[in-house]
């Protein structure tokens, strides 16, 4: 059974993208316990803990490479996840006989983010965490020049029901949270909601769902 272990990437490249990136680090089992050389992973990841029980409610993870031979360090970056949000991770392997590992140890770990260098490369508006939200929902969003930005959610009939964002926003990230306070200073009713953002002259569209 192999143990995982978590490292913060923080790579920087040119072009902006709200990716978020966990690096995960393990040391490779073999087919025969210390021995030989597993068949594959299963790795899979849950916004909550989860067990060997309900391994199969996580989900998989694509492009696992093959297992290196037993006792050497793994070593493998989850990409597409939210920046800011929270995922556990768990492992097992399987032999060349088809018998699968119990599960690893579950460890958790908070999505980093890759930005663009200076504010450079393109408007980005990552959707929103938690989500549901109870108390708040936060956007990761990237400016590529300075702008004009408008960010505002409407209820699912249309209409306005909070202005979050409206002004002239500095290049580069912005960390932007909605306290789920709509025009009217009052907490929005429960339901699904559409966060609209206009960054410069591109536009996004993100749902959240508010819970009670």
């Amino acid at each position: 059974m192999p143990s995982l272990s978590t490292a913060a990437r923080s790579d920087q490249s040119a072009t902006a993208a709200l990716n978020g990136t966990v690096s995960l680090e393990w040391t490779a089992p073999g087919d025969d316990s210390l021995t030989g050389r597993a068949t594959r992973y299963d790795l899979r990841h849950k916004v909550m803990p989860f067990t060997e029980a309900t391994f199969g409610t996580a989900f998989p993870i694509q492009g696992v490479p093959l297992p290196l031979p037993a006792g050497q360090r793994e070593r493998f970056t989850v990409t597409g996840l939210t920046p800011g949000a929270t995922y556990y991770f768990g492992l097992k392997t399987v032999d060349d006989a088809g018998n699968w590992s119990r599960i690893s140890n579950v460890v958790n770990r908070t999505a980093s983010l890759t930005v663009g260098v200076e504010g450079r490369g393109v408007a980005e508006f990552a959707p929103p965490y938690p989500n549901p939200a109870r108390n708040s929902a936060t956007f990761l969003m990237n400016v590529p020049q300075e702008t004009e930005v408008v960010i505002e959610a409407y209820d699912i009939g249309g209409r306005r029901v909070a202005t979050i964002a409206r002004g002239r926003s500095t290049a580069g990230p912005q960390t932007l949270v909605w306290n789920l306070i709509g025009d009217e200073g009052r907490r929005v009713a429960a339901g699904l909601y559409l966060v609209r953002a206009r960054i410069g002259a591109t536009r996004f569209v993100r749902r959240v769902i508010v819970t009670g």
